[in-house]
Order: C-alpha cells, then sequence, then structure tokens
C-alpha cells in the first residue's frame, strides 16, 4: 500500500495529465450531405427540378490533416490516411492532438499524395480490397462515387465518377486549406448534392480513368467541403 499523501500526489498527477491531454485534443468530423441532409445510400434524391438520382457507392480518401495558427504549422493528425465511406456511416469520426488548441486553420489532401500513390498497394485502408485501387500505374481512387439517375443516356441510366490520377498532367489530388474557430469538436461537411449542381449528368457521366474529365471534377469535388464548430 502507497502512503496516503503518496497516492493523493499520484491521483493528482493522473487527474491534471487527463485535463491537459483533453486540452489538446480535437475530434474532427467528416458529415456526409445531400442538401444538408445527411446522406444515405439507395435513397432517391432530386435533381434538376423534376427529376432525381440515387447514390450506390461513395467513398473517397483524406490524407494529411494539418493544423495552423498564423500560417505555422503547429500540429498533424497521426493517422496519415483515411477512408470515408458511405456504406459504413454518414459519419467518419476521428481525434487529432495538437500542440496548440488555438489553431485557425486546417489543411488536409482529398486524395493520396503522389509518393503515397508511388509505393502501390499497402495495407489497411490502402488495401485493393477497398476497391479503391486500379494499378501500379495509375495507382489509388481518390474519389469514387457510383449511382443511376434517368438524366444518364448509359445502360440502366448509370453514372460512375472514379477520380484519379497522379502523374502529369492529370494530378487529381486536391489539397484544401478551411478557416476555422479553436474548438474540441469541429464538423467537416461534405455536401454531395453541390457535385449535381455543377456536373451535368446527361452530358457528363462516366469518369473512369486519369483525363482532362478527371482533373475537371476533382476541382469541383474541392468545393463540396465546409467546416463548421459543433
Amino acid at each position: 500500500m502507497y502512503p496516503k499523501g503518496l497516492y493523493s500526489f499520484f491521483l493528482f498527477l493522473l487527474c491534471n495529465f487527463g485535463i491537459n491531454a483533453q486540452k489538446n485534443t480535437t475530434e474532427i468530423s467528416f458529415q456526409l450531405l445531400y442538401n444538408t441532409v445527411p446522406l444515405e445510400l439507395g435513397q432517391s434524391y432530386p435533381i434538376s427540378g423534376r427529376d432525381s438520382l440515387k447514390i450506390d457507392f461513395l467513398k473517397f480518401y483524406v490524407s494529411n490533416i494539418t493544423f495552423f495558427k498564423d500560417g505555422k504549422q503547429i500540429g498533424k493528425s497521426t493517422e496519415k490516411y483515411h477512408l470515408i465511406d458511405a456504406q459504413n456511416s454518414s459519419l467518419y469520426r476521428t481525434s487529432y492532438t495538437v500542440k496548440n488548441k488555438k489553431f485557425d486553420t486546417i489543411k488536409f489532401t482529398i486524395g493520396l499524395d503522389t509518393k503515397t500513390q508511388k509505393k502501390g498497394i499497402q495495407g489497411g485502408v490502402l488495401d485493393p480490397t477497398t476497391r479503391m485501387y486500379w494499378t501500379w500505374q495509375n495507382g489509388f481512387i481518390n474519389f469514387k462515387i457510383e449511382g443511376s439517375s434517368r438524366l444518364c443516356n448509359t445502360r440502366k441510366n448509370k453514372f460512375q465518377f472514379h477520380v484519379g490520377g497522379f502523374q502529369e498532367p492529370y494530378n487529381t489530388t486536391q489539397v484544401l486549406s478551411l478557416a476555422c474557430v479553436a474548438s474540441k469538436s469541429l464538423t467537416i461537411d461534405v455536401d454531395i448534392a453541390s457535385f449535381f449542381n455543377v456536373v451535368s449528368l446527361s452530358k457528363t457521366n462516366t469518369v473512369m480513368s486519369p483525363n482532362k474529365n478527371a482533373v475537371m471534377v476533382s476541382k469541383v469535388l474541392a468545393t463540396l467541403f465546409s467546416i463548421h464548430e459543433n
């Protein structure tokens, strides 16, 4: 048995460590939406007035999440890669420890950087069983969305956007910087409806390899992300 005074000292240290750790931890959530409503796969959503669409598959990578204060990096995620999968949930949560909770900007990559792409198949979320890997030449798919709409003049009215490519001139990775107010809990909204407000399914409904359309679509994807304090 520890002396009563020594036990109290250990308890004091434990409590203070917990408080300090909690102060330096920020929970980041990625919320998948369609017109501000939580996204559901297979659900019918309005598009272009009287038409509609269904989304059957949605996955994308987010990587290299970092925190900045006045332009200086003060923290980064311990996990480099995250695979957001609508099949699991419309809400993806992860926590980070930052050196200074007074950050004012969060920066991250939609997709995977060139160095990671060149390494090819790895484990975890970079395993080919995720259905997010093409070949060693084209690498991983950064953003993948599939579904159907009568607007598509394709077999079974399907649309398929497999947005990837890491070699110039068809590098489709996008780096985002979002200004924010430091908080223990922040949500990054990803409103998929905004994508279909820009990309006309009657004209562009299939992207399956690195090309000009893939680059164009990747720039649209970068506009879907916004952030707010919970």
